[in-house]
């Protein structure tokens, strides 16, 4: 165990460099009563943090530069010196980009086109700004596009091992909680029930929260094509009614770790579909957002511990 930073506030949006040798993170700090999010870059063996910028959603292009939010625009930061990325001219005039998140090989960046004009939903009487995707280059200020004529009602990004397919989902449809399995191509590959969606290594297992639900609900595809005739599911129910809190689960192997609403930490296996509570290292804070996450090569977690008179990030070996 190492301990990388200390906040009287708090840690999280963590995030581990393609190399698995850097953190990046956002540590909460207060002033005057206002609460101000800075960006920061740390070696993973424990050498000495440096605060990089103000922001949030911070995460690594494959040149370890920071990719980031603030004001509603996204920056990159090499070395400490911040550069626009995608402005709110960008693409549709006068929208906020938001929620930057780069591929795990750093090369690719799928962002949000915030409160856009829809005439289609306002004349179905729907509320009539939406968000969408965006995709750009991760290296350099790109020529930025948007990921096909998909509306985006919520949730964050996760990227599959491939760096080439994303599942995105959203919480506030008319459809329910769903799971949305896309490629860089703008390509829907299928839609599947749930939150907070995990992609297991080899990228045959998907582990998810049922919306309102007490288990952890895992798709197994038999030939990756996640359609219905390929998926079957696998339920696996957390112990003393617990439930899948807003981090989602972290993969290692056929096994994954999740954090319930109680703030316990949990391993289940899906060779045996059992859950028992994780007691080899400290459960982690629990926000309703990323307060841990695997390095790259699954050997590592980088979380948030709450301890006497604040919080701390640790690295743990798995």
């Amino acid at each position: 165990m190492k301990r990388i930073d200390f906040s009287e506030t708090g840690i999280c949006d963590i995030n581990w460099s393609p190399d698995g040798e850097w953190l990046t993170y956002v540590r909460v700090e207060k002033k005057d009563n206002t609460e101000i999010s800075k960006i920061f870059k740390a070696k993973a063996d424990g050498a000495s943090p440096v605060e990089m910028a103000e922001g949030t959603s911070p995460s690594f292009n494959s040149d370890n530069d920071i990719i980031y939010e603030n004001g509603d625009e996204i920056y990159l930061n090499n070395q400490g010196n911040s550069t626009l990325l995608i402005s709110k001219s960008d693409i549709i005039g006068g929208t906020p980009k938001r929620k930057p998140k780069c591929s795990g090989d750093g090369k690719k960046l799928i962002f949000v086109i915030d409160n856009v004009f829809h005439k289609e939903s306002e004349a179905r009487n729907a509320y009539p700004y939406r968000s969408f995707l965006g995709v750009a280059d991760a290296g350099k200020r790109p020529h930025s596009q948007i990921l096909a004529n998909q509306q985006w009602y919520g949730g964050t990004v996760t990227w599959f091992p491939d760096h080439e397919t994303f599942l995105h989902y959203e919480f506030d449809s008319t459809g329910g909680a769903r799971i949305h399995m896309s490629n860089l191509k703008g390509d829907k590959l299928g839609t599947i029930f749930g939150l907070l969606p995990s992609i297991s290594p080899d990228q045959k297992r998907l582990a998810c929260k049922p919306k309102g639900g007490q288990s952890v609900v895992v798709y197994v595809s038999k030939a990756e094509q996640w359609d219905a005739d390929d998926v079957e599911t696998m339920v696996t129910k957390l112990p003393e009614g617990g439930r899948l809190s807003g981090s989602p689960p972290i993969w290692l192997d056929n096994r994954f770790v999740l954090i319930d609403e109680a703030g316990k930490l949990f391993r289940v296996d899906t060779r045996k579909q059992e859950a028992e509570e994780y007691k080899k290292i400290p459960a982690p804070v629990l926000r309703g957002t990323y307060t841990m996450v695997s390095s790259p090569a699954r050997d590592r977690l980088a979380a948030e511990i709450e301890t006497d008179g604040g919080f701390e990030l640790h690295v743990f070996s798995l």
